[in-house]
Parts: structure tokens; sequence; C-alpha cells
């Protein structure tokens, strides 16, 4: 929080930004975690609530004192988190979003988010182009896998380096995972990055649906944690992370300490075997307690 006020061109003082958490020096841990229905709960009910808010003062109050590094690695973009935050009582500011399956990378060292220029650079680096998607979706279309774009709200705006697209279920698994190996062999034979999961009807997805997302090889959730961990040298036996469905396992493998919340997808809890006993937010704050010796 900054003890100043900013003013706009006609001289009435911006609002405060929101809460936010002072980046360690050094982080010792480092802790990631899924956006939708893992740290925030669509439900906002008033015992949902009252677990943010608990955790939200763990954050605000241990978090340097620990060392931790903590960020939310998400599907969504950043303008639909802040949105989403509004909505359901979330009000401080993480570290880092890693928004658009990590396609975004924004700080918050006052409060004011600031796009990562080094991540950007990498991405624009990447060579990936919306183009090559096209050719590689009509390709799949001619080959008898029809994928449709992805409009839903909590999805946010296109992003530049990430094309989202819905695969709807054929009502069969073996032919589902036939058609969705093509989509990855395709994906890797134009040089794309490619997320498969199945839909979470609580994010506001259909039901019936796989996402099916194109996107930098550079970026997913993976190479965020291993970029970041890199970057401020957190040691891997001190990284934790936490998710709710498919998309988050790459993640989750990707650190010592992984953690599925106890609302999660019946698909991710049939992949991944470390479940914590509670849901949301309370999977988090029970974890860091833990790992973190409080």
């Amino acid at each position: 929080m900054t003890d100043t006020l900013s003013s706009d061109a006609a001289g009435v003082p911006a609002p405060d930004p929101p809460p936010h958490l002072r980046l360690p020096e050094p982080a010792g841990w480092a802790a990631f975690s899924d956006f939708d229905e893992t740290y925030l709960a669509h439900a906002a009910t008033p015992g949902q609530r009252a677990h943010l808010a608990a955790l939200e003062e763990f954050l605000l109050t241990e978090a340097v004192e620990h060392g931790l590094l903590f960020g939310w690695v998400t599907g969504s973009s950043l303008a639909s988190v802040r949105e989403k935050m509004a909505r359901c009582g979330a009000r401080v500011l993480p570290h880092f979003v890693a928004g658009a399956l990590g396609t975004e990378l924004t700080f918050f060292p006052d409060g004011i988010a600031r796009p990562d220029p080094e991540w950007r650079q990498l991405l624009l680096d990447s060579g990936f182009d919306r183009a090559r998607v096209a050719e590689a979706v009509d390709r799949l279309a001619r080959l008898g896998v029809g994928l449709f774009p992805q409009n839903a709200p909590h999805t946010g705006n296109p992003t530049e380096f990430l094309v989202s697209h819905y695969f709807r279920s054929l009502g069969d698994p073996q032919r589902d995972e036939q058609s969705l190996a093509l989509v990855r062999d395709l994906a890797d034979e134009y040089g794309l990055g490619i997320n498969v999961s199945r839909c979470n009807p609580a994010t506001g997805d259909p039901a019936d649906c796989y996402d099916v997302d194109f996107l930098p090889q550079v970026c997913g959730k993976r190479n965020v944690v291993r970029h970041l961990c890199a970057r401020f040298g957190v040691a891997p036996e001190r990284t934790l992370a936490f998710g709710d469905s498919g998309n988050d396992l790459e993640m989750l493998g990707a650190v010592r300490h992984g953690y599925l919340v106890a609302n999660c997808t019946p698909e991710a809890r049939s992949r991944f075997p470390q479940v914590s006993p509670h849901p949301h937010t309370r999977a988090l704050l029970t974890a860091f307690r833990h790992h973190l010796g409080r």
C-alpha cells in the first residue's frame, strides 16, 4: 500500500492501489496457485469469503517474514482476474499474475500493474504466429476434428500470444483421446504450444467440452514455474503449487509440494495423487502453515 495519492489531468486524486504484497528479498519460498476455483471460489459464499480473508491476512502479515514469493498462474486474462476479484471479494494483489496460461506476466511492486518486459521479449522471440494456429485448426477440420473459438466472458479479451478453442466431446473417452492426440500432434508439427484439459463448468465453461489452447512453446504453467524459480533463486524443495483441474497438473508436477484442492475436478483427481482435504483458500492456508512453520 502507498501513503500518497496520484492525480489525474484534472487534478482529481486517484484512489490508492489495492493492498499488495512486497517482494521478498531474498525469496526463500515460491508458491503458485491457479485462480479460478482454486484461489477464488466463484460462489463467493460468506464462508468462502471468510476463508479468503484469512488467507489474505496471512499473506499480508507473514509472506515477507517467510520470504514467500506468491502469485496466480491462470488461464484467465489479467482484466478478467480483476473483474472476478471485485465480484467475489478478493482485495489483495499477489506478487505476480501469470495470466492467459502464462502468456501475460505482470508484477505489482507498488500495487500498480507492471508487465514484465523480460517475459514479453521471450514470447516475441518465440515466433508465435496466430496465422499458423488458423492453418492448424483448418487442417484439423479437414481431418474431421472440429474446434470452435472460445468467446466465454470468463476468458477476458483475446491476448496476443493465446488462441483458445473448445473441442466438443464425442461421448466416448477413447474417441475423444484419439481426436485430441491428433490436435497435440499437429500443434507440435506447427511449432505451437498446446494445452488440452477437460472444461470445468464451475468457471463458466460448457460441461461437454475440452479446452484447447494454442500458445508459444515457451509458455504454459510449467514454464512459468521454472522461469520464476530460476529468476528468484528458489530451491526446488521450497516450491508449492495449487490447482483444481487438468490444466494445472503440469504446474503441480513442476514443484516439490503440489496439491489439488478438495473441490477439484474428477479428471484432475484421477490423474494426480496429492489432494488436500480442504477446498479453495483453506487448502492454501493449511499448506502454508504446514510448510512455512506456522
